[in-house]
This record gives C-alpha cells, sequence and structure tokens, in this order.
C-alpha cells in the first residue's frame, strides 16, 4: 500500500496515459481543464478504457467511486494522482464557470526560530 488512496505509484508511461484523457499532454505546461472541455474530448469514455489500470492502481475500497464516473469524480481522481507527484489541481472562478489549473505544490512553510526571547 502505497498511502490511503493507491496500492502503488503510476509509471511515467501510466501517467501520460492518464493525462491524456483529460487533454493534458506535458504537466508543467499551463493546461486549463474546464467541464466543457472535459465533455468536448470524453475524458469519461476515456477514463473507462483506462478503468483496469484504475482498478490496478487504486485500492479496492475505492473501487465503487470508480466505477461510477461523472465530471466531478474525473476531477477528483485528476487531483488525487496530481497529489501523488507534488502538483495540485487549483480551481479559480471565473464569471458563472470554473476553470482548473495544473500548478506545481508551493513548498512556502514558516521557518521557526529556536532562541526567541519574549519580554512581558
Amino acid at each position: 500500500m502505497y498511502n490511503q488512496l493507491f496500492k502503488r505509484l503510476l509509471t511515467d508511461n501510466e501517467l501520460k496515459k492518464l493525462l491524456e484523457c483529460y487533454n493534458v499532454f506535458d504537466i508543467n505546461e499551463n493546461n486549463i481543464i474546464t467541464y466543457l472541455s472535459l465533455k468536448t474530448h470524453n475524458t469519461i469514455n476515456k477514463l473507462y478504457n483506462l478503468l483496469d489500470l484504475l482498478l490496478e492502481v487504486y485500492l479496492p475500497c475505492k473501487y465503487s467511486f470508480i466505477n461510477n464516473l461523472n465530471i466531478k469524480r474525473s476531477l477528483t481522481i485528476l487531483r488525487q494522482v496530481l497529489r501523488l507527484y507534488d502538483y495540485t489541481l487549483q480551481k479559480y472562478q471565473i464569471s458563472k464557470g470554473f476553470i482548473y489549473k495544473i500548478e506545481k505544490k508551493n513548498e512556502k512553510k514558516m521557518k521557526i526560530e529556536t532562541n526567541i526571547t519574549l519580554i512581558f
């Protein structure tokens, strides 16, 4: 078991096939995903073609989630897979709709000073 969701990591080739379902060919490019683009590119049907791969990678308790795919669940799958590779799927609201962008995780962590003197 790799983590709470996955048995193992995807290989580079498997990751590439999965990203192509979302019409993303390079993870580092400026990729914009919308509900309309997911419908236009038949993302759900393409994910069902990769169902064997998804069932192999996900833990058995997630099988019912994978077998009943819709647009929202397809975005969740993408978000979960991207998290394995230190990427996030950021959601931005534009007028009445939303767009999603694949971005590298920010590694901004707060530095804690250990030599601090408090004076009251």
